[in-house]
């Protein structure tokens, strides 16, 4: 469908400049969206990583600000509704779609005035006592969760038709067990013998890793011919990066735990891995669960958030109570001393993937979205 031989113009709002799973989630969407249907901007707060990845990829952004709404500023929020009014007008704007929370409340009165229909897309688990969204969730046309969990944050029964779960997906092709970690290994000086488990994300406090660590602790009690990677960065709280490394110290781990710091080589780090952990209990629908899968790697990982939707217990990994590293422990070790049930898990690991977590079924999904909303706009 084309409107009088033109593309849908899309707008993307966007608060963060890092580069974590929400963005490289939006990258993959805008990359692989019809182009001869939809042609994608952006409005966002700050230069970072982040904007370097959409001018790799021909689109320059505009920037504005999204200022907070716990304690608002009037003359800043005006400001940022007028900009976005601007854009809208300048870029022809048909649809908008809202990233984070941060820009969601503005997005939608931006949308209203100008009456352009906006998406909402939904990608934590609100754990504080005020949930904007879902204060105001009678603004957006559409609401896409990533994940059941997180749909469950939504208890208005009058909003459930505008709701869609759309969970992640994993492009197969770059993410091919196929894929050389024999680099990793030789990088950080793994012998070939030696067993290797992971785990993968931004370094923050709430995301378990200091469970990993004890689990690690406990597991070269009885297999000490294993290293531990912790591959990702802080991007705020550096210090708290700082305190992992010294936990490992204390514990006598150190020699056995290698801290990667931020990387993009992440399939050939999984390739380089035994078993890949997320020790995370808050995560709605982490991007590392879908990776590993597509790299035959089997997870262990906190029975929490959105990740029982994703991982199957005792077919494509093990799912163990949040915050226990004993339990953590005791299934990382059950799949290092059985390589068959390794390998088993794995594999199915990769078929669950190929048939739900394609990135092309998520992309498909989000498209669906923006056509039913046009489709009943154009209607009006």
């Amino acid at each position: 469908m084309v409107k009088d031989g033109k593309t849908y113009n899309i707008l993307y709002l966007h608060n963060e400049s890092i580069m974590g799973g929400a963005e490289i989630s939006l990258l993959n969407l805008v990359k692989r969206l019809d182009k001869e249907l939809f042609t994608p901007h952006f409005a966002c707060s700050k230069e970072g990583p982040f904007i370097d990845a959409l001018r790799n990829i021909k689109i320059t952004p505009d920037f504005i600000k999204f200022p907070g709404i716990r304690w608002p500023n009037p003359v800043r929020i005006c400001n940022t509704i007028r900009g976005l009014a601007n854009i809208i007008k300048e870029k022809q704007i048909d649809l908008i779609h809202s990233n984070q929370p941060r820009s969601n409340l503005f997005g939608a009165i931006a949308a209203k005035i100008n009456s352009v229909p906006i998406v909402w897309h939904e990608r934590c688990l609100e754990r504080g006592r005020f949930d904007s969204d879902n204060i105001f969730s009678f603004l957006p046309d559409r609401i896409i969760c990533n994940s059941g969990a997180v749909r469950n944050r939504f208890t208005k029964e009058k909003i459930d038709t505008k709701i869609r779960t759309i969970i992640n997906g994993v492009d197969l092709n770059e993410f091919d067990p196929e894929s050389d970690g024999s680099k990793i290994r030789k990088e950080f000086n793994i012998d070939e013998k030696e067993l290797v488990v992971g785990t993968i994300g931004r370094i923050d406090p709430e995301k378990g890793y200091e469970y990993f660590l004890e689990s690690a602790r406990i597991i070269l009690q009885d297999l000490p011919n294993v290293r531990f990677l912790v591959v990702g960065e802080a991007s705020n709280n550096h210090s708290f990066e700082k305190s992992l490394s010294e936990m490992t110290a204390e514990k006598g781990i150190d020699k056995k735990t290698i801290f990667t710091g931020f990387r993009r080589d992440i399939p050939q780090l999984i390739a380089s891995m035994d078993v890949v952990v997320l020790p995370s209990g808050i995560d709605a629908c982490s991007r590392v669960l879908f990776e590993s899968m597509a790299m035959q790697k089997p997870l262990v990982a906190a029975n929490a958030g959105g990740t029982p939707e994703i991982v199957q217990d005792g077919i494509t990994g093990l799912l163990v109570k949040p915050g226990d590293s004993s339990d953590m422990a005791k299934s990382i070790i059950r799949l290092l001393q059985n390589r068959p049930l390794l390998e088993q898990y794995g594999k199915a690991g990769r078929k669950r993937v190929k048939e739900m977590f394609t990135i092309e079924r998520n992309i498909k999904e989000t498209e669906n979205v923006y056509l039913e909303l046009l489709d009943t706009n154009s209607t009006n």
